[in-house]
């Protein structure tokens, strides 16, 4: 069993306090909903070049790396820690206008056992249309990124690690959201200012035996989603400064990027277009994504697609995605891509079985590659 993380004291009081808060004073009222996913997978079959990434001294592979950002992985036996995950949500509202949310949640990933503040931040209505809020909450850098943790929110078993897999998944700060009908279409809008230190990062776990910290300071951001019957559209852009900490001899030591030539740290861009379409039975999901952190670590190019049909309370889909990774110079350096082929099953309002089987093959431009296959059964509930 992993050794549990602690949260910090302050974080975990205030989460505790708004919890409670509604026995003190009748004039609080306190909401709460939960959500959550028992998953299993394993690796059924395996071909080509063992990569080090993730770790063979840590994980008994050939691996399937379910989830870049949290660290999960799976291996040739059927395991449930990877993706299984509870969260708890919780609003206590002092006013019509302003409130506190916090979410706790919890899961077993990167081979620890993980408790952890997600969300912490006071909400303003300035207006009906443009809402405030303050302290720490999910970065939305791409389509799902918002609600990624809560599976029953989406068809797949998880969403595809070729676009969804990044190092920073919250932030510290401030946002304005505006909401309006204009034109037939539900508007909405969120800018954004933060920063973000992450300790120990799931993704260097991978294949790094030491920790990493990174850092993304002067963040800020944009998006923009429009809604219109059965389409809906989001694009995105994010831009801040990282840099990533190792720890040496001498404690934690920056060793990306290059502190000479980049000064303490670098800028980047991650930026992604996503369009769906709910028309009838069919389903269509795509999104697209590019980040830019070259010349000091290179740039990246993703996407997915998927489609489906929905047949009473089963949806099945197939999805494709790929990532293209590209060196500090711009020149090619690997290829991965996924195919995915899902079953959904709607148990009730708030559950869903899926089944699914992904082939995931990473093409190293050099002549060598591996592949991957693996099957996922989830249980998804929502409360």
């Amino acid at each position: 069993m992993g050794r549990v993380k602690t949260v910090s004291i302050r974080s975990a009081l205030a989460f505790l306090c708004f919890s409670g808060v509604s026995g003190v004073s009748q004039a609080i009222d306190f909401t709460y909903s939960g959500f959550g996913n028992i998953t299993a997978g394993r690796v059924f079959s395996a071909a080509g070049l063992e990569t080090g990434f993730p770790d063979n001294t840590k994980w008994q592979c050939p691996c399937y790396i379910a989830d870049y950002s949290h660290g999960s992985v799976y291996e040739k036996r059927w395991n449930f820690a990877p993706e299984s995950r509870f969260g708890f949500q919780g609003t206590a509202s002092f006013t019509d206008n302003f409130s506190f949310t916090g979410q706790l949640m919890a899961r077993h990933a990167a081979g620890d056992a993980d408790l952890a503040v997600e969300q912490a931040f006071f909400s303003y209505n300035i207006s009906p249309k443009f809402t405030l809020q303050v302290g720490r909450k999910r970065l939305p850098l791409f389509f799902y990124s918002d609600f990624q943790d809560v599976a029953f929110a989406y068809n797949w078993a998880r969403v595809p690690p070729d676009v969804y897999g990044w190092p920073v998944v919250n932030y510290n700060g401030a946002n304005l959201t505006f909401r309006d009908d204009i034109g037939g279409w539900a508007v909405k809008s969120t800018v954004y200012v933060g920063k973000e230190h992450s300790k120990e990062v799931p993704i260097a776990k991978l294949g790094d035996p030491s920790r990493v910290d990174v850092e993304w300071d002067n963040m800020y951001g944009i998006d923009l989603e429009l809604n219109r019957d059965w389409f809906t559209a989001r694009a995105a852009i994010n831009k801040s400064k990282q840099r990533r900490l190792r720890l040496g001899p001498n404690g934690l030591e920056q060793f990306s990027p290059d502190p000479v030539e980049f000064g303490k740290s670098s800028p980047q861009t991650y930026s992604s277009l996503s369009l769906n379409v709910d028309r009838d039975n069919l389903v269509v999901r795509s999104e697209f994504s590019r980040v830019n952190a070259a010349p000091a670590r290179g740039s990246y190019k993703g996407y997915l697609i998927g489609a489906g049909y929905r047949m009473g309370d089963f949806l099945p889909m197939l999805t494709v995605s790929r990532l293209n990774a590209y060196g500090s110079t711009g020149a090619p350096e690997e290829v991965d891509r996924n195919i995915g082929v899902s079953m959904r099953y709607q148990l009730s309002d708030g559950s869903a079985l899926k089944l699914q089987l992904d082939r995931s093959r990473w093409d190293f431009l050099n002549g060598t590659d591996n592949t991957r296959k693996l099957i996922t059964v989830s249980y998804d509930f929502t409360f």
